[in-house]
C-alpha cells in the first residue's frame, strides 16, 4: 500500500482494487473506455455492480459527459438493481462533478480514487471492447512483457501511467484536450511509424493521409509525415522537417526532433536550445515526452562539459518517469565522477 490524499486532501490507504475487495460493502462503479465508432472518438461510460462485476447499463458519450446523462446511466442501472450506499468514480473523470450533485439527492457515498487503482476492475471490459471497437484507450493496457522490452528503461506501470488522459491536453500543445486533437488519429499515426520501421514508405504514406483526411495537416501529421521519410529519403525529411517548424512553430516534438538532428551534427549549443524550447511547449500531464527531452538534454549537456544541467536534466527525468533506468545510470555516473 502507499499513502495518498483524497480529492479533500485527507490521508489514504490505497491499493489495486479487485471486485472481492466489496463483498461487504457493495458499490457501483462509474467507468468510462474510449472507442473509436467509424472516426467518431467517443467515450463509453458504464456503471458495474461489485462485487458481481454486473454491467447495469452504459452511454455513449460524443462530446463530454453532461449531468443529463449521467442521470441516465443512474436511472438506467436502478432500473436493474438497487443503488447500494457507495458510488466509486475515477478522480478526476468528467462526470465526477455530476455525480457529486447526483450522490447528494439519492443519499449515496461518492468515492473518487485515483484512476490507476481501479485499473484490474476493468480489465475484462476493455478487453471485450477492443474486439468490438478500435479503442486507444484499451491498447496500453494489453502490453505484454514481451512488447514492454521496446521500453525496458522503465516500468510498465510508469509507461500506463504516462498514456495521455482523455481529457488531458494534448501532447502536440494545440491547446485541446487530448480527445478533442490527436486522439483522433492516433491508429493513423501508429499504423505509419510502424509501417516506416519497417520499411513500407507506401503503407506509411498511406496511413498519413489518412489522417490528414480526418484532421487536416495539423502540426502532428506534418511531423509524422517528414518522420516517415527520415526512414527513406534524409533531404525530403529535412525539408518537411523545415517546413514544419516554420509552418508549426509552437509544437514541440518538431523541436524535439530538431534537437536531435543538431546533436547529430555536433552543434550542442543549438541542440540543447532546440530542446529546451521542446520543453517549454510540451503540457505539464505529458510525463513520457517530457522525460525522453530532458534526457537527451541531460546528454547534450554532459557532454558540452556541463555536469550541473546534466545532473539537473536527468534528476527532472526522473521526476517524471520515476523508473527510468537510463536516467538512473546517467545520475550515478555523474556521482562517481564528481
Amino acid at each position: 500500500m502507499s499513502l495518498l490524499l483524497d480529492f479533500k486532501g485527507n490521508n489514504i490507504n490505497m491499493k489495486l482494487y479487485q471486485s472481492k475487495d466489496f463483498v461487504s460493502n457493495p458499490a457501483w462503479f462509474i467507468f468510462r473506455i474510449d472507442a473509436h465508432i467509424g472516426q467518431q472518438v467517443v467515450d463509453i461510460y458504464f456503471v458495474m455492480d461489485l462485487p458481481s462485476e454486473m454491467l447495469l447499463g452504459h452511454e455513449i458519450v460524443e462530446d463530454t459527459i453532461s449531468n443529463y446523462q449521467v442521470n441516465q446511466l443512474i436511472s438506467l442501472a436502478q432500473g436493474k438493481m438497487k443503488l447500494p450506499k457507495r458510488i466509486i468514480v475515477a478522480q478526476g473523470d468528467p462526470a465526477q462533478e455530476h455525480l457529486h450533485n447526483l450522490c447528494q439527492q439519492l443519499r449515496a457515498v461518492l468515492e473518487p480514487i485515483p484512476a490507476p487503482y481501479l485499473e484490474q476492475l476493468t480489465t475484462f471490459v476493455k478487453q471485450d471492447i477492443a474486439e468490438h471497437f478500435f479503442s486507444p484507450g484499451s491498447i496500453p493496457h494489453q502490453v505484454t512483457d514481451e512488447e514492454m522490452e521496446e521500453y525496458e528503461d522503465i516500468s510498465k506501470e510508469d509507461f500506463l501511467k504516462s498514456i495521455p488522459d482523455s481529457y488531458d491536453p494534448c501532447p502536440c500543445n494545440s491547446g485541446k484536450k487530448y480527445k478533442f486533437c490527436c486522439k483522433k488519429i492516433f491508429r493513423e499515426i501508429t499504423e505509419a511509424m510502424v509501417a516506416a520501421e519497417e520499411g513500407d514508405i507506401d503503407e506509411a504514406l498511406h496511413w498519413i493521409e489518412g489522417a490528414r483526411k480526418i484532421v487536416g495537416t495539423t502540426a502532428e501529421v506534418a511531423c509524422r509525415e517528414a518522420i516517415v521519410y527520415s526512414y527513406f529519403d534524409p533531404k525530403k525529411y529535412m525539408d518537411l522537417l523545415n517546413a514544419c517548424l516554420n509552418k508549426f512553430p509552437t509544437h514541440p516534438r518538431v523541436h524535439y526532433i530538431r534537437g536531435i538532428e543538431l546533436k547529430q551534427q555536433h552543434n550542442l549549443p543549438e541542440a540543447i536550445k532546440a530542446y529546451q524550447t521542446a520543453i517549454s511547449l510540451y503540457p505539464s500531464s505529458d510525463q513520457y515526452h517530457l522525460n525522453e527531452a530532458y534526457n537527451n538534454l541531460g546528454t547534450v549537456l554532459y557532454e558540452s562539459g556541463d555536469m550541473i544541467g546534466a545532473k539537473s536534466a536527468w534528476e527532472k527525468a526522473l521526476f517524471f518517469i520515476p523508473s527510468d533506468k537510463l536516467a538512473k545510470y546517467n545520475l550515478g555516473l555523474i556521482d562517481s565522477v564528481h
